[in-house]
């Protein structure tokens, strides 16, 4: 390796390290969705985003295929036009406008794949380019490769870039002067080539001349003899072994041996070096990094996201009937990496009023515990809370206490500058609504203010495979007054496919209640004044591509009664257990506005009931109600699902308050008596349970089988000789003598996914296993 090329990766390697033990920003901070996106994986409020490359070898278009590779092709194809003399391209996601390619540039179906995994994703605070960046992340540590840095801040392209992708038919001239356009020298060059072709291979379909049709298995010849991020690629091809299609074959012949020309570039001197185990981790990690922060100039890149030790949630004011009170809801999220949730005994809110002062009582909250989350690197706990505060006296910041099991106390106080929370504009949730296609956004404005602006961030197609964002602001007018608050309303007319993913904003003045979703309003819109009050805690949801809409305006009156000022903690009890016959109550589970669990069919209605719910899904295996009035049916779960507290399911059904009807993302889940997908029999074999498993820390790792048509049988034939199997995912087989990594019994209900062989036998679930124990 030259050394000034030496000098370059060890510079940015030292860079990682310092930038890893960075401190963490002050909340909010404008990573915060993309925070959450990398840091939440599996378990409560679980983004999904690293689903679809789990377990590394994993991809939903089956075999032949590995969407981790995939996704690091992606961002290397939309990054590797740019141009760092001229300050254009980069990762900007142009890659969006040039799917097909100029002369071939980006060639094949993985990049539209990827693309469109990642839609759901695209908000106004999440990026198309910095969630192709978050692609690296996500599929290197999903395949065990190092920590790539993830910086936020980039800026998506509106048109195509030129073409230049790299070919494998390119001279090591052109090759050369490719990658320093975009600012790797010839020892970077080879180390970022090693680095992303250490995962995934050739398909005979689109390269014929390195891969002839029918020469490897499913037309997909990998690049090295692993499926994991490592220095194979590297070390095969320095010991003379390497199975690369890029190195060897019929590909040399054909002028088409691009690793080859690379990596000899300098003598083999770079590729030498990273046959070692530690340095290709290392260089791997400072290339990955580099090669996402090519970006256009002007564009400048935050610092790099690390998780918050205490994160606020889904915080949300809400204005109750008559004006006097408020009604604070909310979550804290704990990170539980380094020190567990078992050795914290309490968490509590520590507020002060609106003025910064304590006219607020004890000015303290306790909160409970709600659900646990787990990343790559990072496991979390949630704490729940929800208290009524006097409107007059109100609240402006807080800091969180965590007490400890052995007495000792953590305060957070945000870096010196409390949790901040604003009380001038508030969003009213249970008097907002959609209903059909009409949304209607009530908020309370603080007077002397009396109106409010509603602006949306609508998904709109522009022609290709990613939606745009259209900004569309709407006036919201006053409708009545309650204690020291005007009611504003505004109202608008979505487009069917957007009545799940917009995302609006509230603002008044300097003041905004900010980022929430239409996923999570009801289909009706309450009286202020009706009934007793629910918590309006907002969650940040994920959203899918969609639609141009059309405004209109109208408003709605709302009522208003006095209520006396109470401070006490307020909590909504649920029914007795559901029931309905020919069904079996499953519990209270998890859902998401992106990613639903049951996806057979669906519907809406403000007289919903378990009955016609049950009649609407007549023939299928599982039916849920969710959110007082929608109801969703489905044979098997075709998302992630987890068991919720019953308290979580809270929402009484809009035809009969009685029944509850789940909540916003929970589900009141129940299970056809009537023959579905079982637990299968198999000779010699018993059913031993729905097991937790992890992508981080296998629970079964003697052997693993995937397969696109797997079948409980077929796993069990596979794990011959072994005492234990687990089918995951619907098409995963795991096999061990006894359990590596830690695990739980759960409930039945979270091994849910079909075999992908079998639609009668069930096949565990996203990190669940159906486990079988020799009988």
């Amino acid at each position: 390796m030259a050394p000034n090329s030496l000098v370059l990766i060890l510079t940015y390697v030292i860079s990682i390290c310092l930038q890893q033990g960075a401190a963490a920003p002050a909340w909010p901070s404008s990573m915060d969705e993309l925070e959450d996106i990398m840091m939440l994986n599996t378990g409560y409020r679980a983004r999904g985003f690293a689903t679809a490359v789990t377990p590394c070898g994993f991809s939903a278009q089956g075999p032949g295929r590995i969407a981790a590779a995939e996704w690091i092709r992606t961002a290397f194809h939309d990054m590797a036009t740019g141009n760092v003399y001229l300050g254009t391209g980069g990762l900007d996601a142009s890659l969006v406008f040039e799917l097909g390619g100029d002369g071939g540039d980006n060639i094949g179906a993985a990049f539209a794949t990827t693309l469109t995994t990642y839609a759901p994703f695209l908000t106004s605070r999440s990026s198309m380019s910095d969630i192709i960046a978050m692609g690296i992340y996500t599929s290197v540590r999903s395949c065990g490769g190092p920590i790539v840095p993830i910086k936020t801040g980039r800026v998506d392209a509106t048109e195509a870039g030129p073409p230049g992708v790299p070919l494998p038919q390119n001279s090591l001239y052109t090759f050369q002067n490719q990658f320093l356009r975009t600012g790797f020298d010839t020892s970077q060059m080879i180390a970022v080539t090693a680095c992303g072709h250490t995962l995934g291979g050739v398909h005979a379909a689109n390269f014929p001349q390195v891969v002839p049709p029918g020469s490897a298995p499913n037309d997909y010849k990998l690049m090295d003899s692993t499926t994991k991020f490592d220095e194979k690629i590297a070390s095969e091809y320095v010991a003379g072994k390497s199975t690369d299609p890029l190195v060897s074959g019929p590909s040399k012949a054909a002028g088409r041996d691009s690793d080859f020309k690379v990596f000899n570039a300098d003598g083999n001197a770079t590729i030498s070096t990273l046959a070692d185990p530690a340095t290709f981790a290392s260089t791997c990690q400072a290339m990955l990094q580099k090669m996402i922060e090519v970006v256009p100039s002007g564009v400048t890149l935050s610092d790099p996201i690390v998780p918050y030790d205490i994160k606020p949630v889904a915080l949300q004011l809400t204005l109750q009937a008559g004006g006097s009170e408020i009604q604070f809801a909310g979550e804290i999220r704990v990170r539980t990496t380094t020190r567990p949730a078992s050795q914290i005994s309490s968490v509590q809110l520590e507020y002060k009023d609106r003025t910064g002062g304590s006219d607020c009582g004890t000015c303290k909250i306790s909160a409970t515990t709600k659900g646990t989350a787990a990343g790559f690197d990072d496991s979390f706990t949630f704490y729940a809370f929800s208290s009524r505060i006097p409107s007059q006296s109100s609240i402006s910041a807080f800091n969180v206490l965590v007490t400890l099991a052995s007495g000792g106390t953590e305060l957070y106080d945000n870096n010196g500058q409390g949790y901040p929370i604003q009380d001038n504009v508030m969003l009213q949730s249970p008097q907002s609504c959609v209903a059909g296609n009409t949304l209607t956004v009530t908020a309370a404005v603080r007077a002397p203010a009396a109106s409010a602006n509603l602006v949306l961030s609508l998904k709109v197609p522009q022609g290709v495979i990613v939606p745009a964002l259209q900004s569309q602001t709407v006036a919201m007018t006053k409708q009545s007054t309650a204690g020291p608050y005007n009611i504003v309303t505004g109202t608008y007319t979505l487009d069917s496919t957007q009545v799940k993913t917009t995302k609006f904003d509230i603002s008044s003045g300097q003041d905004a209640d900010s980022f929430k979703s239409t996923g999570d309003l009801g289909a009706t819109c309450q009286a202020l004044g009706s009934g007793s009050s629910s918590s309006s805690s907002i969650s940040s949801s994920k959203s899918s591509a969609s639609t141009s809409s059309t405004r209109t305006s109208s408003s709605s009156t709302l009522q208003t009664s006095t209520k006396s000022s109470s401070t006490t903690t307020s909590s909504t009890s649920s029914a007795s257990t559901p029931s309905i016959s020919g069904y079996t109550y499953q519990g209270c589970y998890t859902d998401s506005v992106s990613a639903r669990v049951l996806t057979g069919k669906s519907t809406s209605s403000t007289t919903m009931t378990y009955k016609s719910c049950s009649t609407y899904c007549s023939g299928y295996t599982y039916f849920a109600l969710e959110y007082a009035s929608q109801c969703y049916c489905g044979n098997a779960f075709s998302n992630p699902t987890s068991s919720a507290l019953a308290s979580d399911c809270s929402s009484k059904c809009s035809g009969d308050p009685t029944q509850v009807c789940g909540a916003g993302n929970r589900m009141t889940l129940f299970k056809s008596g009537q023959q579905g997908p079982t637990n299968a029999t198999v000779q010699g074999w018993g059913y031993a349970g729905c097991y937790t498993d992890s992508t981080s820390a296998r629970v079964l790792t003697g052997k693993y089988v995937p397969d696109s048509a797997l079948t409980i049988e077929k796993c069990a034939a596979a794990c011959k000789g072994y005492a234990i199997f687990g089918a995951e995912y619907g098409s995963q087989c795991y096999c061990g003598n006894s359990f590596a990594g830690p695990t739980a019994v759960v409930g039945e209900g979270e091994c849910g996914y079909v075999c992908a062989g079998n639609a009668m036998q069930l096949c565990g679930a996203g990190n669940r296993l159906s486990v079988y124990k020799v009988s």
